[in-house]
This record gives C-alpha cells, sequence and structure tokens, in this order.
C-alpha cells in the first residue's frame, strides 16, 4: 500500500507541475465573450465584474446595466456602503441628464436598484419617471414591485405589457406563470402551457404537475426526457462515465466465483438509468394527491425525507433487481443480489450525476463519486439483502426480511438527506458524514456474508484483498485526477489548484475510509455476520488472513547447502493454493516458473511452510520457509496430503 500510495502522490505532483506550467485561465478577445463564458458557467463572483467592464465599451446599453446590478452582491446585502453609494451616485447623476434616453437609464436603474433594496414603494416612483414606457427590463421590474405590494392585478398588466412590447420576455413569462401558480390560477397556467413560446419558460416540476393533472402522460414524459437531455454537457457525461465505470469494474472483482455476463449487468444499468426517470412521476404523484412535500417544519421534513424522498427512490432502484430476479437466471449465489442491486444504482446514479454535473460543474465530481454514488450502492443492496435472506436465511417475525431491510434502507436514505435538506437543522450536516462513514462498514458486512455463503464456494479461489485496495486507491484517485484536469482546463491552474485543495480537505479522509472498508472484504465459509454498527476501518494495514497471499508471486533464494535444493533455487513461484499436511496448517502449494528437469523428485511443484510459526509469510517481507518437494506427480493435487508424500530439502528465503 506504501508503493500505491507513493505512485499516487508522485501522479499528482507531476500533474500540478506541469498544470502550473502550462494551462493558464482562458483568454477572451472581448468581453462579451468573457461574458458568455461567465454566464455559462455560473461564475457569479465574476459576472458583475464584466458587465461593468462591458459598460466602460457601451455606456447606454441597458442590458450591461441591468446584469450589472442584478449581479451585484453588495446591493443586495448593503445600502450603505461607500461602493452602493457611488452606484447609486452614477444613476443620480444619469437621470438628471437632459437628454432622454440617458435619464430613463438613470431612473430605472435607480428603481431597480430600490427594487433589490426590497424598498419597492421608492421602486415604482422611480419607474413611473422613465419616459420611454417600453423600455426593455422596465414593464418587467414594476410587475415584481406591484407583486411584491400585492397589488396583482398591476403585476398581471406588467408582465404582459411587458412581452407584448418584447421587453425581457423570459422574465416576464417566468414572473407571470409564477404569479398564477401562487393565485392557484391552473386554468390560466394551462392555457399558457399550449403557447410554445411560453412553455419553455416554465418550471420543470410545475410543467410535469400540469401535464399530470390532466392526466397528459404523453407531455408529462415528454417534460421529464427533455429537462433531462437538455441538462447535460461533454464534461459532466465524461465524468459521470468514469465515475460509473469504477465503481462496475469494483464490483465486478467481487463477483469472484461465478462472474456475471457483461450484457445482463449492462442491462441492469440501462434499466437503472431509465427507471430514475420513474422518480419524478411518484413524487409528483405524491404531492398532488397528498400535498405532502418539504415545508421546512423539522418533523414534516423529516418524514418526508424517509417517505417521499427515501421510499420512493428506494423503490425505483429496486425493480431492475427484480425484472432481472424474475426474467432471468442471472442471480444464482448471494452475492449477485448485492451486484444487480449496486449496479442498478449505479444507473440511477448516473443519470442523477448527468444533472448535477451540469448544474455545479465538473469540482462536484469526486465529491459524488465518493458519497452519493456510493451510498446509492450501498442502500440497493441492503435492500436486495433482505431478499437475499429470504431465501438464504430467512427468520421468523411479523415483517419479511424483504420488507424490513426495504424499510430499513429507505429510514437510512431519508435519515441522510434529512440533515443535509433542512435548514432548520443544516447546522448539524455532519451527521449526514457521519452516517455515510458507518454505512461503509456495513456495506462491507453485507459483501462479506453474501460471499461466504456462495453456492459456487472454492477454496482455490480468493479475493485478494490487496489488490482491491490497490483499486478502490488508483481508481479514486483518478477520478480526483479527471476533475483536476477539467477544472483546470477549464478555469485555469489557479482554479483547478483550489479545487484539487478543496476536495482533498473535504473528501481526503473518505478515500481513506472507502479503501480501507470497501477493500478488506473477509471470506469464512458458510459464517453469518451479524448486522451492526460499528466504528468502521481508517487504516490501509490489513489483518493477517493466511489467503491474502494465494496468486501471489514470490523470489525463492536458498539458504541450506544443499545440492538438490541448489538445482530448484534462485527461483520465482506462484502460491496456487493453501493446504494442509496431517492436520498440520500453513502450508502453501507453489508452482515454479522456472521448471526443472530433476529424475528424484517432481521439479514443477513444492510446498512451504514458515520455519517460525510466529511469522507468516506475507508479500513484501523475508520470510524463512522450510521446501519440501513432491515424490510422485499424482501427489501434488491430491485433497489429503501425508508425510511420505514429499520430502524435505532444507530452508529457503522468500519474498
Amino acid at each position: 500500500m506504501r508503493k500505491s500510495l507513493l505512485i499516487v502522490v508522485l501522479s499528482f505532483v507531476i500533474a500540478v507541475v506541469l498544470i502550473n506550467l502550462f494551462v493558464d485561465a482562458p483568454e477572451f478577445d472581448n468581453p462579451k465573450d468573457k461574458l458568455e463564458f461567465a454566464l455559462k458557467e455560473r461564475q457569479k463572483g465574476r459576472i458583475d465584474l464584466i458587465y461593468l467592464e462591458l459598460i466602460t465599451e457601451d455606456s447606454l446599453n441597458i442590458d450591461y446595466h441591468y446584469g450589472f446590478l442584478i449581479n451585484n452582491p453588495e446591493i443586495r446585502f448593503s445600502n450603505v456602503s461607500n461602493r452602493v453609494n457611488q452606484i447609486i451616485q452614477i444613476y443620480n447623476s444619469y437621470s438628471l441628464n437632459q437628454k432622454a434616453s440617458i435619464s430613463d437609464l438613470g431612473y430605472y436603474g435607480l428603481g431597480l436598484i430600490s427594487s433589490i433594496q426590497n424598498d419597492y414603494v421608492q421602486a415604482l416612483l422611480y419607474f413611473e419617471q422613465v419616459s420611454n414606457k417600453e423600455l426593455k427590463y422596465l414593464n418587467n421590474s414594476k410587475g415584481r414591485a406591484y407583486e411584491s405590494i400585492q397589488d396583482f392585478t398591476e403585476a398581471e398588466n406588467c408582465y404582459k405589457r411587458a412581452i407584448e412590447v418584447r421587453g425581457n420576455v423570459e422574465g416576464a413569462y417566468s414572473n407571470l406563470i409564477s404569479l398564477y401558480y401562487s393565485q392557484s390560477r391552473y386554468d390560466d397556467l394551462h392555457v399558457l402551457l399550449k403557447d410554445k413560446e411560453a412553455r419553455q419558460y416554465f418550471p420543470a416540476q410545475l410543467k410535469r404537475y400540469l401535464y399530470l393533472s390532466k392526466l397528459n402522460l404523453f407531455g408529462y414524459f415528454r417534460s421529464v426526457i427533455g429537462f433531462t437531455s437538455q441538462n447535460q454537457n461533454l464534461i459532466g457525461f465524461l465524468g459521470a462515465l468514469l465515475v460509473m465505470l469504477s465503481w462496475l469494474f469494483y464490483l465486478r472483482r467481487l463477483d469472484i466465483y461465478e462472474p456475471e455476463k457483461w450484457k445482463t449487468m449492462g442491462f441492469t444499468f440501462i434499466l437503472g438509468v431509465i427507471f430514475s426517470e420513474l422518480t419524478f412521476l411518484l413524487s409528483d404523484l405524491n404531492t398532488m394527491f397528498t400535498g405532502f412535500t418539504l415545508n421546512g417544519n423539522i418533523f414534516n421534513d423529516l418524514m418526508y425525507c424517509i417517505i417521499g424522498i427515501g421510499v420512493i427512490e428506494e423503490l425505483v432502484k429496486i425493480i431492475p433487481v427484480l425484472i432481472i430476479l424474475k426474467y432471468t437466471h442471472a442471480i444464482n449465489e448471494p452475492v449477485d443480489y448485492l451486484i444487480y442491486g449496486s449496479v442498478s444504482a449505479l444507473g440511477f446514479a448516473f443519470a442523477e450525476n448527468l444533472l448535477y454535473f451540469n448544474s455545479y460543474g465538473p469540482q462536484i465530481i469526486m465529491g459524488r463519486a465518493l458519497t452519493a454514488v456510493v451510498f446509492h450502492m450501498f442502500l440497493t443492496s441492503l435492500a436486495t439483502y433482505g431478499i437475499m435472506l429470504s431465501k438464504y436465511k430467512a427468520s421468523k417475525g411479523i415483517l419479511s426480511d424483504s420488507i424490513k431491510f426495504f424499510l430499513l434502507a429507505s429510514l437510512i436514505h431519508g435519515l441522510y438527506d434529512f440533515w443535509l435538506i433542512n435548514q432548520s437543522v443544516s447546522r448539524f450536516g455532519i451527521i449526514s458524514m457521519i452516517i455515510l462513514v458507518l454505512c461503509f462498514s456495513l456495506y462491507n458486512t453485507l459483501i462479506s456474508n453474501a460471499l461466504s455463503n456462495s453456492e459456487f464456494f472454492d477454496e482455490n479461489i480468493h479475493l485478494n484483498r490487496k489488490k482491491l485496495q490497490n483499486y478502490l486507491l488508483y481508481s479514486l484517485s483518478g477520478i480526483l485526477m479527471f476533475q483536476y484536469l477539467a477544472v483546470s482546463f477549464k478555469f485555469g491552474h489557479q482554479t483547478g489548484g483550489e479545487s484539487l485543495k478543496n476536495s482533498l480537505i473535504s473528501g481526503g479522509y473518505l478515500i481513506v475510509f472507502i479503501t480501507a472498508n470497501l477493500g478488506t472484504i473477509n471470506i469464512k465459509r458458510k459464517t453469518w455476520k451479524p448486522l451492526q454498527i460499528k466504528f468502521p476501518r481508517f487504516s490501509f494495514k490489513l489483518d493477517y488472513n493466511p489467503d491474502d497471499i494465494l496468486g501471489e508471486e514470490f523470489t525463492i533464494t536458498q539458504l541450506s547447502a544443499n545440492h538438490y535444493l541448489k538445482k530448484l533455487l534462485p527461483n520465482n513461484g506462484i502460491i496456487k493454493k493453501r493446504t494442509s499436511v496431517e492436520d498440520s496448517e500453513g502450508w502453501y502449494l507453489v508452482e515454479l516458473n522456472h521448471k526443472k528437469e530433476i529424475i528424484d523428485f517432481c521439479g514443477d511443484y513444492i510446498l512451504i511452510k514458515s520455519r517460525n510459526p510466529q511469522k507468516h509469510i506475507q508479500k513484501g517481507k523475508h520470510i524463512e520457509v522450510g521446501i519440501y518437494v513432491f515424490l510422485s506427480e499424482d501427489k501434488i493435487d491430491a485433497e489429503s496430503k501425508h508425510r511420505e508424500d514429499f520430502m524435505f530439502l532444507g530452508w529457503a528465503k522468500v519474498k
């Protein structure tokens, strides 16, 4: 593991040096291109400054003034700062200009500043001073002011006037839709929804609700699919794909006894993606018929997180597994329930990630890979674990294992979301991270129990925990590297460096927890570990397991001055299996890389056993072992071995 950590650290050091040397922040030929980039990438902290730069080039452009004022954080949060006073003075001077176009700009600017600062009466007084009643943004801004003082009739007229004169059409439609919804004017909303131009400004959830209320399923699903397809980009897609593949290959490494067919796993993943869209329908039906939604109340939001989010999402994710279980014979051992549950969850998380990465940018790729994605996998595996138990280890009780574990998964899901969603308890968000970290250990137990009770259990097949740990370390670090490179090439090396630092601070410990807990699966034949909450591992160090060296290659060098031993050694060999000799444990069968033609005994395979019973044969450590050779080939694969079957040659050292 030390070697793996060193490789990872050196890789990042090299990447950071190269990025800092050769990658700069994007450069633009003019402020318009810079503005377009900032708006597209939602760089809110820079937008007002770019608008100010544009104003210096075209001081009478209403679009630039509007963008500067509504994106200026100082105006929104302070009305006494020197900076805000300077801005007000500038627009005051505009309003006193003899030229109507300039004075209109001044009065509108003063009105917009007052509106931003929630002084709507004063805002309307300024707006009335504007001589050009068709000035872009004017009527929409007046409508917002009237709506804020609850003059809804005048607000509606202003919004319609803004649409009529083509002044800030997007804002006017959005505000008109919001006004109708706040007044429960659903007939008017349906009329607007039929208008092709107005339809594009409807919030996605409201649009779905309106279609569903009229049982217009075609319009409903067109809206759902359209929303998903429009909210994605190439970097987000590549990031979501990388996260999915990283965890998919992890699952593949766990399936050691009877690996699943790629086509069946791929089909399950696609079903997971498709059925993720069903979340919208179930959530909308819940809201429509029960009115149950988030409202800020602690108890209400807790119940909604468990039922309205947890139950719905876990139901959606388990459906693909039920389809595979019903219509195929792919699920034929305990671990398959967890594999297919996790793959279905990966499909769900993939679709979810496309939306998140488009909305928040590549900066959150690593965070999602370490939290939401693996958490979805665990929860669906927990639900399918109950189905597995009902077949392999049914327990008595009022509720079946399937229902109990499904409800448990929904409960954990809701508890995790609650501390992140409800504003009243958001300061305790650390509880969600504690829940997540504890679940890593529980996930380990689920996998261990499933593999330990496989019908295809084979003592000659083993799970190489060191390689599993290395895979997790490399793959998760690879996702972080992708994020760093994506952010750096998009925004420059400084932003990339900040993103890398923040990710290491907020998520570095999760890489340790995940690698330590999901990379240390212990398999004990026909053993069911109890499912209990316990503090997870936080060390990469593996507890000793005699099977960990199976499949590993060792270098064997001679210690004893023995003629026959000299013919065999030095040599390299792969440890093929662990065996016992007349009730004596700690023996390993080794296949030598360099075969030896020796008349008196077989030169292809040897048995080794540690010279000191207190010192175990481990990779990377020099251990003295006894070398034993078989006297006949038929004894090599014999299940029961006896002392007379082989001969001691002498002592050697393995590493």
